[in-house]
């Protein structure tokens, strides 16, 4: 048995105190909800514990806590609005998609693409696939999603639904980021694999391929590159998104196709000013 060790004393003088003390009351003010923050959802499902929060006239979803990674923000007083940067730049591949009539999104958060797209594509099919019935509630409930015909949410596993699927679209988006990482299901060579079988020929699928860890997202690009015969990245200024836009063909003058889609006025937002972002996927 080793020898057990005298307790350590610490003294510490007035000046390390009070800064120490300084210290813990930064520390409970940082930590504590500012007085224009307001929770609004507060529960747990099976697969997380699912936040709807207020604060300073936006209304955003959190999963795990609300220190985490947005998964979707609303204007509040204009729900119509896309304060989310990464939500506006993915909305840049309809530039690549000649025909949008059909899109399928992966991941709903608080449905801020779906219904983006039935705003500006209005005969436009979109399915959605989302695992948690919480979040389908809540995005429901608190984001504004409203289903009919012409779109509807499907909960189910994304990896499982593009296993039995035989449906194609025109575009396809997967964002399923969850409080610290893409589900591993959902970045496999045979996931990505399946997506490409479910495009429409001149589909593009665009992806969310963000993660905590360097060395796994571009392990992940790495996948998402050897689907694809044509593929590009775009990283979002500010919120560091790294999105992938994959397809057999990509317009050769990528400006040109997102000036096109501009002088079409479908989006509430200019997606030109995006082409120098644009690079290939290293393969």
């Amino acid at each position: 048995m080793p020898r057990a060790h005298a307790p350590t004393r610490w003294r510490l003088s007035l000046g390390q105190c009070l800064l120490l003390g300084l210290l813990l009351v930064a520390l409970a003010a940082a930590s504590a909800p500012s007085e224009n923050e307001h929770v609004v959802f507060d529960a747990r499902s099976r697969w997380n514990r699912v936040l709807v929060v207020d604060r300073d006239g936006l209304r955003s979803l959190y999963f795990g806590d609300s220190t985490g990674a947005t998964q979707s923000t609303i204007t509040l007083a204009d729900p119509r609005a896309v304060p989310m940067e990464y939500i506006r730049h993915t909305a840049s591949a309809l530039a690549f998609a000649p025909r949008r009539r059909s899109a399928l999104v992966i991941g709903l958060g608080g449905a801020t693409f779906p219904m983006l797209l039935r705003r500006s594509f209005p005969v436009m099919r979109i399915d959605v696939v989302e695992l948690d019935p919480m979040v389908h509630r809540v995005a429901r409930d608190y984001f504004g999603l409203r289903e009919d015909k012409k779109l509807r949410v499907h909960i189910a596993d994304g990896a499982a639904f593009m296993d039995r699927t035989r449906r194609r679209w025109d575009l396809i988006l997967l964002d399923a980021f969850g409080t610290t990482e893409i589900p591993p299901a959902l970045v496999t060579p045979g996931f990505f694999a399946a997506l490409a079988r479910s495009l429409h020929p001149g589909g593009v699928v665009v992806a969310n391929l963000v993660d905590v860890k360097d060395t796994r997202e571009r392990e992940i690009v790495g996948r998402f590159a050897k689907v694809f015969p044509a593929c590009m990245l775009q990283r979002t200024p500010r919120s560091g998104n790294l999105l992938a836009f994959g397809a057999k063909a990509l317009p050769k003058d990528i400006a040109a196709a997102l000036q096109k889609l501009d002088r079409e006025a479908r989006l509430p937002f200019p997606v030109a000013p995006m082409a120098e972002l644009f690079h290939p996927c290293a393969r």
